[in-house]
């Protein structure tokens, strides 16, 4: 997992300092702004110590989280969201010195924090921002200045109940990268497309799903909320596109959480926006389960799926 994150200064001269950075470790990297251990940024060294205020995550890779991170430190200059800072932010007048004591306060870095999981690309993501207790933003109310139908937010948090929640994700992607070395039972039981009761073909355009042999050696298809990766069995009409597209035709398979009911990718993407008359973009926000109606967010719909 990768996170990014915002600090507050608790030194007299820097009160209300902020610092924002990103990393795989909040927990620990605390700590190295702190100078408790090696590390940390040469900046957060003289305006400690420092008080972890709030923390992002589920962000979908280190790319993204990265990204975000540049653009809240540096909104003025980011592409994604400058316009929107100019013209959706009061900022007031004053002073060179007391504008750029602002511009590092906490309350503007929320309010760019705000504009920036409500922008054109991070709005799609359902990230989560875990705010720790006794945090001096409790006075700001930050539920009036974060307003996003996908953001979680998680008020109260103490450094025990996030250690609890990073080290459950750990095991999980751990246990992901462990599911390759099961013995070959094990992978029959769990690769049994009978057992698992799976639909066999997609309920939108009604393609039939050939689940390889292939597929199934190499532990490609999985339950769970898992996207899968089948290959398509393609009548003799297909077969003559299959030849115009030089390659043979795999497609990302998406699966409904409640119901298990499988989809193609680009089928349910197009399903949606075409309902909802959305000509300006190529994946919606959020996508209704084609046989049960359960309304999902997309990138729950597509988490974790593989392209072999």
């Amino acid at each position: 997992m990768f996170f990014c994150y915002i600090l507050s200064s608790l030194h007299e001269k820097y009160l209300n300092g902020t610092y924002i950075g990103f990393t795989d470790d909040p927990l620990h990297r605390i700590r190295q702004h702190n100078g408790e251990i090696k590390g940390g940024a040469k900046f957060t060294k003289r305006r400690r110590p420092w008080k972890l205020i709030l923390v992002i995550s589920n962000f979908p890779n280190k790319i993204v989280a990265l990204k975000f991170e540049w653009a809240w430190q540096n909104p003025f200059s980011s592409n994604l969201i400058k316009n929107d800072i100019e013209n959706k932010l009061f900022i007031p007048k004053m002073n060179k010195k007391k504008l750029q004591n602002y511009f590092c306060s906490i309350k503007f870095k929320l309010e760019v924090l705000n504009i920036l999981i409500n922008s054109k690309v991070f709005d799609r993501i359902n990230l989560n921002i875990n705010i720790f207790d006794n945090s001096p933003i409790d006075d700001i109310h930050i539920t009036d200045i974060l307003e996003s139908n996908l953001t979680k937010i998680i008020k109260n948090i103490n450094f025990e109940e996030f250690k609890n929640i990073m080290n459950k994700n750990k095991n999980l992607k751990k246990l992901g990268k462990d599911d390759n070395n099961l013995n070959e039972d094990i992978d029959k039981e769990l690769l049994s497309l009978e057992g698992l009761n799976i639909p066999d073909k997609c309920l939108i355009c009604e393609e039939i799903f050939n689940f390889s042999e292939n597929n199934e050696k190499n532990g490609n298809y999985s339950d769970g909320i898992e996207g899968m990766n089948v290959e398509i069995n393609m009548n003799e009409e297909n077969t003559k596109k299959e030849k115009n597209n030089k390659n043979d035709k795999k497609e990302y398979i998406v699966k409904c959480q409640i119901c298990k009911s499988l989809f193609h990718m680009i089928c349910l993407a197009n399903y949606e926006l075409e309902k909802n008359n959305d000509i300006f973009n190529l994946v919606p926000k959020k996508a209704d389960c084609f046989a049960c109606g359960k309304s999902l967010i997309w990138s729950d719909w597509v988490k974790n799926f593989t392209f072999h």
